[in-house]
């Protein structure tokens, strides 16, 4: 899976020089939960240009989108949802008052909402053929 991802974005965003240890950081990405902020850090490119990679992807088939997940203050995740239209106004979290945890409602817009995508494995499996055809 590594090697495939690797190629699929090296022949179609090229990297030069592959940056150090993107092999263990590729390794180490989930498929099925791919966030902009690792696409962001792995290519150094911005947040936005980040999203725009990975919603070009999804136009050209080679991601799903996973989903919408809120996270809690201590990073723990609250929900997972289809899309944005689809967050509840708050969500349960554990809250530290008085040195004590307390499950309390929190407001979806004081949290981290984080879109993720998923690899198309039947997408990605022809590209990679494609791909290192042409090598």
């Amino acid at each position: 899976m590594l090697e495939k991802f690797l190629d699929i974005i090296s022949h179609y965003i090229p990297i030069s020089p592959v940056p150090k240890g993107i092999e263990r950081e590729l390794s180490a990405l989930n498929p099925d939960k791919i966030y902009a902020e690792n696409v962001r850090h792995l290519l150094d490119v911005s947040y936005e240009t980040a999203i725009e990679i990975c919603e070009r992807a999804v136009r050209q088939g080679y991601f799903k989108r996973g989903g919408i997940e809120v996270r809690c203050p201590d990073n723990t995740v609250a929900a997972i949802v289809p899309s944005k239209e689809q967050l509840p106004k708050t969500v349960k979290c554990l809250i530290e008052e008085e040195g004590f945890l307390e499950e309390k409602d929190v407001p979806i817009s004081t949290l981290d909402v984080e879109p993720f995508y998923q690899l198309d494995e039947r997408a990605t499996t022809s590209l990679y053929r494609q791909a290192t055809q042409n090598l």
